[in-house]
């Protein structure tokens, strides 16, 4: 289904593996949140920081944001709207200003990886931030691709997963919006990419079929695939190979298991050409051999 086939459904089914975890049931009053997705992976290790003082206040933080994302070319949207969603702002309230604190700290270095040109060629021109983020009424989202407005939408909404974590997801539903704008449809069934799987790789029904049990995401469960959650559709299989390569701690790990794995090298190199060709030549193998190579020690600013 693209996105003429409708946003209400594609808004459920898609990106679902940035459900909130973990797996038990919402707070009353809020709706169910899915099984957390490779919290016992997460390479808690890397630390992320937001420049600024302990005590800044809501304005100055929504312009910090604001301005580092308007030097990337994109703007800012604090309360939507976005189809078939609905988001809750931060307040100037304490508990609000250390989510979106955190929030800041993950989402504005993962954009700053890209260099400039990549977001105009991607299609992406809007970033949303917020505190809460509900699709369809019941699934609890930290990350949705918003086409309708050129965007793609964080939210804090509570997470316990590593701040490495988050960032993989932010370079994940990144990836979703890249491939709409590409084919024209965020299920396109790409010939290359299928091509380049082993004889007897079967992808499942979508990466919401995943959720409403107990999912364990683990890591490179078989040649090929980067992690379980791949295996649920083409389209998640390329957006987790994208987000692991984009993502420190996670890079070096695609890289390990492609010395080995014949076919996962082959998607990682397929990848690492579709971002070198929207970067112009800017993001170069150069640029994830330095990524994969990246240390705890190198705080994400």
């Amino acid at each position: 289904m693209g996105i003429r086939a409708g946003l209400a459904g594609l808004m459920l089914g898609l990106g679902a593996c940035a459900a909130l975890g973990p797996g038990t049931g919402g707070a009353p009053g809020r709706p169910a949140q899915g099984p957390d997705s490779l919290a016992m992976e997460c390479p808690s290790e890397f630390r992320y920081e937001l420049p600024l003082p302990a005590g800044a206040g809501l304005d100055a933080l929504q312009a910090h944001a604001a301005q580092r994302l308007q030097a990337l070319g994109l703007r800012v949207n604090w309360d939507g709207p976005w189809a078939h969603a609905q988001a809750q702002q931060f307040s100037p309230q304490a508990a609000d200003l250390a989510r979106l604190r955190r929030l800041l700290a993950v989402v504005l270095p993962a954009l700053e990886r890209y260099q400039p040109g990549f977001f105009q060629r991607a299609g992406l021109q809007e970033v949303g931030l917020v505190k809460d983020l509900v699709v369809g009424d019941t699934q609890m989202r930290l990350a949705m691709p918003a086409p309708d407005r050129s965007a793609v939408v964080y939210a804090d909404n509570g997470n316990p997963l590593c701040a490495a974590g988050m960032e993989l997801r932010v370079h994940h539903e990144l990836y979703h919006l890249v491939e709409e704008r590409l084919f024209g449809d965020f299920y396109y069934r790409d010939p290359a990419w299928l091509a380049l799987n082993p004889e007897g790789l079967d992808y499942g029904q979508g990466g919401a079929t995943a959720y409403g049990g107990v999912f364990h995401n683990l890591g490179h469960p078989a040649p090929g695939l980067v992690s379980r959650y791949a295996q649920y559709g083409p389209e998640e299989d390329k957006a987790e190979v994208f987000g692991w390569l984009m993502t420190p701690g996670y890079a070096g790990r695609v890289k390990a298991w492609s010395e080995q794995d014949l076919t996962l090298a082959a998607k990682r190199r397929f990848m690492m050409a579709l971002v070198h060709r929207l970067s112009a030549g800017t993001m170069s193998e150069s640029f994830f051999e330095t990524l994969a190579r990246q240390q705890p020690a190198q705080a994400a600013h």
